[in-house]
This record gives structure tokens, C-alpha cells and sequence, in this order.
């Protein structure tokens, strides 16, 4: 509040005397002695730009050059929505670049004004004519003519007659740049008699400086002379506008060097001398120095950014060539983990293979022992059938083709094979004589695919073992009952019953 109050007062000040003065120099510092200790960025800003543009209006570059660097930095770190009065100082700021012809960097901030204010705002017409001006500046007057006409439409909706004064004024620069004079005359006397009407006099003698030149390309003397004298009249009473009346001075030297009137020229010469020692510091090199100043400073501010990214780079490369090396080695590890892993499976995998190896040696070990009788039999293939279950399930979870493979081979040495089966079939002939004789008998012509089914049935086998045992589907043995029915279905007596209810010897 007490850096706001001092910066308002210090305005106050200056538009009372319409001139540099004391009070208000003094208290613009003092605001900037204490908004240096602000943490605030955007508040620090506005205060930057608001002392700048303290000198700029009175033609200070020099002075307000240092203010609008600080506020110019400021405005490329801060978004919109953070500053404070964002529209004041990015259309000061824009003020000043566009004035030592850094223009793209004004055309930047006047375009981020214009996206803060709403449409119907009175200072919407202003900054179209800024962009305008600037775009004019950089000789694009078609871009231009477009800004100074969007200008006057909104100039006319926001009712803003000097503001529509100014752009019917520019509207006839870009008429004189193709040497439209009628035009051109026509526009400048319009936004003279706006501005005189409304007491806009340095709006005013800017127009009649413009007309006076064109009258002077036009070789309309007495014309561009009689307008020049009341530009430099006004000039002449204001301190802070003697490069106006400079430059008015410098036109009417002209007119009278090609009127020959020499009296008058030796008069202007003199005149213009003295104003040159008042307006030194006003002077187009001063602008250029300070231009070029800002050149130098975005350069070193270019060279900081840079600076930083690269600094930026270098710590990203670090963290990245950390961040790599990390899961190169993580890489490394899961790839150690994950062949131990493998070869801890295949491990496990050759024990339960050997497990199983081991179990089926044993089997045929008692089967031996035994010596073939039907109850080590029964003993032996009710085993592998447990082993087969066993193996079967294994298959149907193991994913490594090899191993499964393994486990198939395995599988199939279960099998009942032909030497198998010859022991099997000679223990149920000693044991069940009898029986197989009557079978033979009342069933002649017994393959021994029929006889497998029909005595492991005998031996209590279901048809889901007998499957394992054989090698073929538990629906493969319920067709080869049906068949075998079929077949001896003329004997009126079947075949599976009569093995069921035949005694043992």
C-alpha cells in the first residue's frame, strides 16, 4: 500500500507540472529503494514500469531505459495470469520497444495485452493502433492499414474520438506511402480538427507535422510553412517536446533555402542550433545507444538462457547415463536371476524325472520279485496308474517343450508292452486255468487286443485304467466292449458277465 500510495502520488506530481520534476523523481526512487526488497516478481514490475514510463513520456530514454530491462525480463517470466495490472505494463513496456525499434519484442507484449482485456474495453482500440504503428514501423503497411482499421471500428463501438482521431492519422500515413495526397490531406485535416475539438494538442501537432511534410513532398510551400508554424508554436511551450520543434525548425530551414529567402534561413539556423544543445539528449543517437543496449543485454540474457540449458543438459545427460548404468545392471541381474531360475526348474525338473524314473524301476522291481503273480500285478498296474495320473498332469502345467517331451517318453514306457503282456497273460493262465480255458472255449476266435480287455477287466480294472494301461481312450475300451458283444452276442450269454460270475480255480 505504501509503494502503490508513492508511485500514484509521484503520477499526480508529474501530470500537474506536465514535466520532469523533483517530487516526483524522488518519490518514483524511493519506490524503487523499497520494492527491491519485495519478494512479489509481478508487483516489482509494475513499479519498474511505472518509473520507467515516468521518463519515458518526457523523453528520458536513458533514465527509463534501465527500469524497462528489469520489467522486460520480469514479463518473459511471468505468465498473464500472474501479473498485477498486466494490461498498464505490457502496454508501457510495448511503448517503450516500440519507440528504440525493437518492435517484435513490442508487437509480443501489446498481443498479450490485447488477449487480457475484453473487446468493448476502452483500451482495446489503443493497443490495436500500437500494433499498427509497430507493423508500420517495420514497413509491412498492409498488416498495418489492417491494425488502423480494426482500430477505428473499435474506436467508433468504444466511443474513444481521440483514439479514432489517431487512426484516421495513420490511416493517411499509409495513404502518403503510395502517394495517395488527396486521400491523405482529407484524413489529416479530419483527426486535426478531432483533436483540436477534444484539446488533444499533441495529438494535434503530430498530425500537422505529418501534413506538413507531405505539403512539403508535394512542393505545396506556403501550405507545409504556414502548418509547420503552429506546430512549432505549440512545440515551443511545452519543455519535453523541443525535438517537435526541432524537427518543425529543420522543415521551415528547408522551405527557405528553396524559397531563397536568406534573412529567414540565417534566422533558422540560429534557431536550430539552439535547440540542437536542448534536445542532445533527445537526440535519434540516444535512441540508437539504448537500442542498442537492450541488444546487448537480451544477448547476455540469451547466453545466460543458453547457459542454463546447457547446464540443464549436462545434469539431465548424468542423471540419464545414472539412471541407464542403474538398469543395465538391473537388466543384468534379472537376466543372472532368470537363467539360476531356469536352471534351478531344470534341476528340479531332472529330480522329479528321476523321482519318477526311480518309481517306475521300483514297480517292476516288486513285479519280479513276485514272481508275476496276478496279485503283484494288480499291485503293479494299479501303480503305474497313479504314476500315469501323476504324469498327465505334470504334462498339461509344463510349458518347456524338452521337458514335456521327456515326460511323454515317460508316459508312453507305462505302456503295457508285448513282453508285459505275455508275463501278464501266462500268471492268469497258471492262476485262472480254468477261466481262460472256458473263456477260449466259449468264446473262440479271441484276438488279444479282445483278450487284454477282457482279462484286465477280470482283474477289476474300470475302463479309465485299462485307457492308461493299454494306451488308447477311455471311450476307444467302451466301443471295444461294444464290439465284442456284438461279436458273440449268438452265444446268448455275455461275454463281460460270464467273466464277472465265473469263479476263480
Amino acid at each position: 500500500m505504501k509503494i502503490g500510495y508513492t508511485i500514484r502520488l509521484a503520477a499526480l506530481y508529474a501530470r500537474e507540472s506536465d514535466a520532469l520534476n523533483d517530487k516526483s523523481t524522488s518519490l518514483y526512487n524511493q519506490a524503487i529503494q523499497w520494492v527491491e526488497h519485495d519478494s512479489d516478481l509481478a508487483f516489482q514490475t509494475w513499479v519498474y514500469s511505472k518509473t520507467g514510463f515516468y521518463y519515458y513520456i518526457y523523453n528520458q530514454y536513458t533514465e527509463a531505459y534501465p527500469y524497462f530491462t528489469k520489467s522486460a525480463q520480469a514479463l518473459n517470466q511471468l505468465s498473464n495470469a500472474d501479473l498485477f495490472r498486466g494490461n498498464e505494463v505490457l502496454k508501457e513496456n510495448a511503448y517503450f520497444f516500440q519507440t528504440i525499434t525493437e518492435y517484435d519484442t513490442s508487437i509480443d507484449f501489446l498481443t498479450r495485452a490485447l488477449n487480457i482485456i475484453p473487446k468493448n474495453s476502452k483500451e482495446y482500440p489503443t493497443l490495436l493502433n500500437a500494433l499498427g504503428a509497430n507493423y508500420f514501423n517495420k514497413k509491412d503497411f498492409i498488416t498495418a492499414e489492417k491494425y488502423f482499421i480494426r482500430t477505428k471500428e473499435s474506436a467508433i463501438t468504444a466511443q474513444d474520438s481521440i483514439r479514432y482521431a489517431k487512426a484516421i492519422g495513420d490511416l493517411a500515413r499509409i495513404e502518403i506511402t503510395r502517394s495517395n495526397w488527396k486521400k491523405a490531406e482529407q484524413l489529416l485535416l479530419e483527426d486535426i480538427a478531432i483533436s483540436a475539438r477534444i484539446g488533444e494538442f499533441r495529438n494535434e501537432m503530430y498530425a500537422q507535422l505529418q501534413l506538413s511534410k507531405m505539403y512539403f513532398k508535394q512542393g505545396l510551400l506556403a501550405e507545409a510553412k504556414q502548418t509547420l508554424l503552429e506546430v512549432k508554436t505549440y512545440a515551443d511551450s511545452k519543455s519535453y517536446l523541443k525535438i517537435y520543434a526541432k524537427e518543425s525548425t529543420d522543415l521551415l530551414l528547408q522551405i527557405a533555402i528553396v524559397q531563397k529567402n536568406e534573412q529567414e534561413e540565417l534566422t533558422l539556423r540560429r534557431e536550430l542550433d539552439r535547440l540542437n544543445l536542448q534536445v542532445k539528449t533527445e537526440d535519434k543517437s540516444i535512441i540508437d545507444k539504448v537500442a542498442l543496449n537492450y541488444q546487448k543485454k537480451n544477448i547476455e540474457w540469451e547466453l545466460s538462457l543458453q547457459q542454463i540449458k546447457l547446464e540443464q543438459v549436462q545434469v539431465l545427460q548424468r542423471t540419464w547415463f545414472f539412471i541407464s548404468f542403474l538398469l543395465s545392471i538391473i537388466v543384468i541381474l534379472i537376466y543372472i536371476l532368470y537363467k539360476r531360475r531356469i536352471k534351478l526348474n531344470d534341476v528340479k525338473f531332472q529330480n522329479k524325472l528321476l523321482g519318477f524314473q526311480n518309481d517306475k524301476m521300483q514297480m517292476e522291481a516288486k513285479l519280479t520279485d513276485a514272481h508275476n503273480s496276478l496279485d503283484s500285478f494288480y499291485t503293479y498296474l494299479d501303480s503305474k496308474n497313479d504314476q500315469v495320473k501323476q504324469l498327465e498332469r505334470e504334462i498339461s502345467l509344463i510349458k518347456n517343450k524338452e521337458q514335456k517331451i521327456s515326460l511323454e517318453a515317460l508316459l508312453t514306457s507305462h505302456l503295457m508292452t508285448d513282453d508285459n503282456w505275455a508275463f501278464f497273460k501266462q500268471a492268469f493262465r497258471e492262476e485262472q486255468t480254468t477261466y481262460y480255458q472256458q473263456l477260449l472255449t466259449r468264446f473262440p476266435n479271441l484276438t488279444e487286443s479282445n483278450l487284454r480287455i477282457i482279462l484286465l477287466q477280470k482283474l477289476g480294472l474300470n475302463n479309465q485304467e485299462m485307457a492308461q494301461i493299454i494306451g488308447i481312450t477311455p471311450d476307444a475300451v467302451k466301443k471295444a466292449k461294444q464290439r465284442l458283444r456284438k461279436k458273440y452276442s449268438k452265444n446268448e450269454e455275455d461275454i463281460f458277465e460270464f467273466s464277472l460270475f465265473l469263479g476263480d480255480d
